[in-house]
């Protein structure tokens, strides 16, 4: 595996620590990073992780520099990772969801989410999730 992309959900629960998923999500992307796996994110679900945050420019800073010092590195989606995001919207998954997905498949990568939508169109699509999260 090349990396393991994050779902919106994991990096909103490492930065939040009133999420309740707070300790298992900053524990597996401070695992990742100790282990060399790179934490990847597509500019999509990284822009959804700043929604609640540009609420107030302050926060918006923040977040931004929270996500930088957490080492995750930024995936621009291509026109095949658009289709494929495309491809993976069911009506259970939102298209934010397909873009994580084709995401990982595009890098080879796990997927890190808390989501169990997305943690049953894994196997459907050829990914497995990630092994900090199991």
């Amino acid at each position: 595996m090349s990396g393991c992309v994050l779902d919106t959900d994991v990096v909103i629960a490492a930065l939040d620590r009133r999420d309740p998923h707070h300790s298992k999500a900053a524990e597996a992307i401070k695992a990742m990073s100790e282990d060399g796996v790179p934490s990847l994110l597509s500019l999509i679900n990284y822009a959804e992780t700043l929604v609640r945050p540009a609420e107030e420019e302050s926060t918006l800073r923040t977040a931004r520099d929270a996500s930088a010092a957490l080492g995750i590195r930024l995936i621009a989606p291509t026109r095949a990772i658009a289709v494929n995001a495309a491809r993976h919207r069911r009506p259970n998954i939102s298209l934010a969801d397909g873009f994580a997905l084709a995401a990982a498949q595009s890098r080879d990568a796990h997927l890190a989410s808390f989501d169990r939508r997305v943690r049953r169109a894994l196997a459907k699509v050829g990914l497995q999730l990630a092994p900090q999260l199991s």
